[in-house]
């Protein structure tokens, strides 16, 4: 059971270069600071996510990255490359006179919480992480093309049919090429494909797909561009930049992070990001522990997920 959800106690917009930032102070202002970094790129942080954090105990950051959530402006991918995300993490740790925190992220909050530990070590005190991502091509190659056609091989093939793609291609190529289609119809039916596919890749739950009604849908083209969602867009802006990481750059400095306590939940049956990645990325680190999510995807809202990260979360003020 989570914890009773309150309001921020302090709401931030901060100026860098075209990006305006959007920040909750959560908790307590005297608690001990965590930053919550979200996945995507692009989903912005929830308001249930509060409910993790003990708001007697932590002063939760929660910040929605560029171009994400109610930063704005909204999707703007000028800018918007992993090293700016690292710097405005620095930049508000700096602007609320914090000297160090916690960080909480998954999946690619994971990959911005490693990247952003190897650059500035000595201001993090703790990891906790979910479903690890290490921002490399050969991940993206598994998680949308290889894993799919492995365990999910009529998902591939009824997309790729409709995207006049062979049956072993990866759909999110062609999606990504239609994002910076003319044509409003074309945008926002790449959007809603790759948003179908992914929600379909990361949970256990989900058994069908809406493929077909997406196609149909014949609503306001400009009101229905409003309301798709940004994720398909950062994605794609981060992956065909190859994450602006360098290549196994956050394997490659792990031992930066050697002596920073990290736990990081990961699910026996995520697709995007499988147990394999926090595996090689323990290898050698002596601070870090793995904790099985048994019988659970990639969707935090799937089976005891989580429970096991606020348990975590939890055990950071004994650091």
């Amino acid at each position: 059971m989570l914890y009773p959800i309150k309001k921020p106690f302090a709401i931030h917009q901060i100026q860098r270069d075209e990006h305006t930032l959007y920040i909750e102070e959560y908790g307590i202002k005297n608690g001990l600071p965590v930053i919550f970094l979200h996945g995507g790129p692009g989903s912005g942080c929830a308001n249930w996510q509060k409910g993790l954090f003990d708001n007697k105990v932590y002063r939760v950051i929660f910040l929605d990255q560029r171009g994400s959530g109610k930063s704005f402006p909204k999707r703007l991918l000028k800018n918007n490359t992993l090293y700016h995300l690292i710097e405005d993490i620095e930049y508000i740790r700096k602007f609320l006179k914090i000297s160090s925190w916690f960080i909480v992220g998954g999946s690619w909050g994971s990959t911005l919480a490693i990247a952003y530990g190897e650059k500035y070590p000595n201001y993090v005190k703790g990891m906790v992480l979910r479903s690890l991502f290490l921002g490399t091509d050969d991940e993206v190659e598994w998680a949308f093309r290889v894993g799919p056609l492995t365990f999910k091989p009529k998902l591939v093939t009824e997309l790729n049919n409709i995207l006049k793609n062979k049956y072993n291609q990866s759909p999110i190529r062609k999606l990504g090429n239609m994002l910076g289609s003319k044509s409003l119809e074309e945008v926002c039916i790449a959007a809603e494909l790759w948003q179908e596919y992914e929600k379909n890749l990361s949970s256990i739950t989900v058994k069908n797909h809406n493929f077909k009604e997406i196609l149909k849908k014949k609503n306001n083209l400009k009101e229905r561009l409003q309301n798709i969602p940004n994720t398909p867009f950062l994605e794609n802006h981060y992956i065909k930049n190859s994450f602006f990481l360098q290549k196994r750059e956050l394997l490659d400095n792990k031992n930066i992070l050697k002596d920073i306590p990290i736990s990081i939940i990961q699910a026996d049956y995520d697709l995007l990001c499988p147990p394999m990645n926090s595996s090689l990325f323990s290898k050698g680190l002596p601070n870090i522990k793995i904790i099985q999510a048994h019988g659970a995807g990639h969707y935090i809202s799937d089976p005891g997920v989580k429970e096991l990260i606020k348990k975590e979360i939890d055990e950071l003020q004994y650091i």
